[in-house]
């Protein structure tokens, strides 16, 4: 029961941004083309800072494991991988394939796994799954991009536009500074680090306020089976085949926990601001993230009471 509502205390704040959203729809406070203006400036702006300051103030000396970073990096490439030839045969949609690969391959690791992390470990440095954040989310943001560019070229793959668009990526962009910044110890001064975090703390509620605005009961309806399987692979099928190799190959404790949560939460916020902004279906996009985020409610719990009853983590 704790570790539910460990789950219920981070997600009832995205219910709420959601739910602002949808007022404000119906009030028709702002229309849908300002949503699509702050959904850009999510994406080009707050973002990519929130992402350079959770690389920024990751501590590499401290936590780096080559082994569990190696399995994390393989695990989050073969997810990418089967779900990419899984889905790909199945959805031939140009704007709900790269959709739905990019819901069940991208987990909202820092929102919302460190958050659980800090819960399971409490007074425990999280040096470790921090670092691990330092190498997903970058990775996480370049596949995105890929996934989306080589759908919206088509047969006609350009290697050039494709290099550009993830080397032009505003998240990327944010993600590649703070490697920079952290590798090369660059410090920033308290005067420039205080207003970047509070651009950076707009990113996510304003990103789920904008899911909120697309959010309608016909739309639902409309996606049921997209949104089952992406729901499905999401919280029940990655954690499980991935989770299971971890155990296998001997990762426990902490370690394990950070790869638990890599794998088993919910769709990532970003998620809906990139398939919006590179051509995916920001609708679906934007569904997946809620329902993920809600089914996230028991899956983790689930998972958590597992993990424990058989002192993996």
């Amino acid at each position: 029961m704790e570790y539910f509502i460990i789950s219920f205390r981070i997600i009832f704040p995205i219910l709420a941004y959601m739910g602002v959203g949808i007022a404000l729809r119906k009030i028709k406070l702002i229309d849908e083309h300002a949503f699509s203006q702050i959904n850009k400036l999510v994406f080009r702006v707050f973002l990519p800072i929130k992402l350079f300051l959770d690389i920024y103030h990751s501590d590499f000396k401290k936590a780096f494991q080559p082994e569990l970073i190696l399995f994390v990096l393989v695990s989050v490439f073969a997810a990418y991988g089967l779900t990419w030839y899984l889905v790909g045969r199945k959805v031939k949609d140009r704007r709900n394939a790269p959709t739905m690969i990019q819901a069940i391959y991208r987990s909202n690791y820092v929102l919302f796994g460190m958050s659980i992390a800090s819960s399971m470990y409490p007074d425990t440095d999280l040096g470790v799954i921090s670092v691990m954040a330092a190498f997903v989310v970058p990775v996480f943001n370049i596949l995105a991009v890929i996934l989306f560019e080589v759908w919206r070229g088509g047969k006609e793959i350009s290697v050039l536009r494709l290099l550009k668009g993830v080397a032009t990526n505003s998240l990327v962009v944010g993600s590649a500074a703070g490697l920079l910044f952290l590798g090369l110890k660059i410090p920033l001064p308290q005067l420039i680090l205080n207003p970047m975090t509070a651009l950076g703390d707009i990113a996510t509620p304003l990103a789920i306020i904008c899911v909120g605005a697309t959010l309608t009961f016909a739309s639902l309806r409309k996606y049921a089976g997209y949104i089952t399987v992406m729901a499905a692979g999401r919280l029940v099928i990655v954690p499980a085949v991935f989770v299971s190799a971890a155990i296998a190959l001997g990762f426990r404790g902490m370690e394990l926990a950070g790869l638990f949560l890599v794998f088993a939460a919910p769709t990532a916020t970003a998620s809906y601001p990139m398939a919006k902004e590179l051509g995916g279906n920001g609708e679906l996009a934007g569904l997946g993230v809620a329902v993920s985020n809600v089914g996230s409610l028991f899956s983790i719990f689930l998972w958590v009471v597992i993990l424990k009853y058989f002192q993996l983590c």
